[in-house]
């Protein structure tokens, strides 16, 4: 073993060399935003402002959009955007409906969610699944707010991230409208349930694919402590180029029409 991974492993750490086939999700991101040309992140299920740092970190200049509904995670996520003039923040969910909800906020806040934890995930993370209080917050669709987000770019290349702890496909049935910008995604799948109600990784991965997304990479997120099978994963997805290319290519219905009369 070198040197450096041994000294690594004394510190808890381990050193992996970054390959372009296998990149880490960082990484992975650094190299797909630009093939897709990205110009406007929509960062869904902020939390503190972790992803957007993330995002700058790898190299992405372009506009982030970050929502975050829970009121003392959205002051943390203001005050770390404030310095970049490319950040923009709302404190508002989305979802499949605009309207009023009560989020269950808990010790750990990255794990705030609308859904009651199921008792696996109370085992799995006992500290951090305790509920410390329900906020009532504002939900959005994303259809109704795109152009309010997007505004000021032409043919906006939207890249969606979705982090909303079993919350994803409510966002994702609330942009209908937006799907034709939405260039590639980001979405956290589940495995085993940690919240009641929640989609598991098959419904999730149906949905998008049938939107029109294809896998470019799983990254595993969480594992069961015991077992060590896999609770849940982050899921980058891009919009297929066969159905971006049939799109192009099929003929509108009025140019058929026009076809018949001639």
């Amino acid at each position: 073993m070198k040197l450096h991974k041994a000294a690594a492993r004394l510190a808890g750490w381990e050193l992996q060399h970054i390959r372009k086939d296998q990149p880490t999700l960082e990484t992975h991101l650094s190299q797909l935003l630009p093939k897709l040309g990205i110009d406007c992140l929509l960062d869904v299920g902020a939390n503190q402002g972790q992803y957007g740092s993330m995002l700058r970190r790898s190299g992405y200049k372009g506009r982030i959009v970050s929502f975050e509904p829970v009121k003392a995670s959205f002051d943390i996520l203001r005050a770390k955007a404030a310095k970049d003039p490319q950040w923009s923040v709302y404190n508002y969910a989305l979802g499949a409906t605009a309207g009023e909800s009560m989020i269950h906020v808990s010790r750990s806040t990255v794990m705030a969610s609308f859904l009651d934890a199921t008792e696996f995930s109370h085992e799995q993370f006992p500290e951090g699944m305790q509920v410390t209080r329900d906020e009532k917050v504002t939900i959005q669709t994303l259809d109704a707010v795109f152009s309010l987000v997007t505004e000021g770019l032409k043919s906006p290349r939207v890249f969606l991230k979705m982090d909303t702890q079993g919350y994803d496909l409510q966002v994702f049935a609330g942009a209908k409208r937006s799907l034709p910008q939405v260039r590639g995604l980001q979405t956290e799948i589940s495995i085993q349930a940690i919240y009641e109600g929640m989609p598991d990784y098959l419904e999730s991965l149906a949905t998008y694919t049938k939107a029109g997304f294809v896998m470019t990479g799983l990254y595993p997120v969480s594992r069961d402590k015991r077992t060590l099978a896999l609770i849940e994963l982050d899921c980058v997805m891009r919009r297929s180029e066969k159905l971006r290319e049939r799109a192009v290519a099929a003929p509108t219905k009025k140019a058929r029409k026009k076809r018949k009369k001639s």
